[in-house]
């Protein structure tokens, strides 16, 4: 298991969602970019390889400058995946912006839940139960 390298009262972790939120969509909006360069990447290949009287050097050079691109692409998605990680959030699932934060309740150590599109962290779940274990939190709870 993953250690925590912070735990989060309920407040702390509704004012790290100001800054995870961004970051979420932004690596969602890489996540998107990146499969669609894989896609084109994958389509100048095939030219490549079958030939048909494609233009050798064009397609080389636009594979390049593909290839580039991608190289870029990852390297943003990395960077903004660290920042996610650097502020003691868990990402757990991309597709669905689904991120977590380790927090102690009542003496067990749990993950506060928050998914895009909630306007702060509202349940809390077990370690190992997961998305599909979440229980509303109290607010007076934190």
């Amino acid at each position: 298991m993953e250690q925590p390298q912070k735990l989060f009262t309920v407040e702390e972790a509704h004012r790290a969602v100001g800054q995870v939120a961004p970051l979420i969509a932004q690596l969602q909006g890489l996540q998107r970019s990146i499969l669609k360069t894989n896609t084109q990447l994958d389509e100048e290949v095939q030219k490549l390889s079958v030939g048909n009287g494609h233009p050798l050097k064009e397609l080389q050079a636009h594979i390049e400058q593909l290839t580039r691109h991608q190289l870029d692409l990852l390297e943003a998605f990395r960077s903004a995946l660290q920042q996610v990680h650097d502020l003691g959030a868990v990402l757990k699932d991309l597709d669905a912006g689904l991120v977590d934060f380790y927090s102690m309740r009542e003496g067990e150590l749990v993950f506060l839940c928050w998914r895009v599109g909630e306007e702060r962290v509202r349940f809390w779940h077990r370690l190992e139960e997961g998305f599909a274990g979440r229980q509303p939190l109290e607010e007076s709870k934190g």
